[in-house]
């Protein structure tokens, strides 16, 4: 049975880019998306309040 399992010599290698966000405009809450993945209504998925737009380094999708 096979579980995904990783020999030494296949370490995974994380790759971080520059990626477009939206981030919750709440200093109380954490809520942020990806710039692809964020509703046609802009607000936090969270909390409900309106969002801004950032940039992270975020791993490679």
């Amino acid at each position: 049975m096979f579980f995904g399992r990783r020999t030494k010599d296949e370490e995974m290698e994380t790759i971080l880019v520059d990626t477009e966000i939206y981030s919750c405009m709440d200093d109380t809450c954490i809520g942020w998306m990806r710039k692809d993945f964020v509703s046609d209504d802009m607000l936090c998925p969270m909390c409900g309040n309106g969002m801004v737009q950032e940039i992270r380094e975020l791993p490679k999708i």
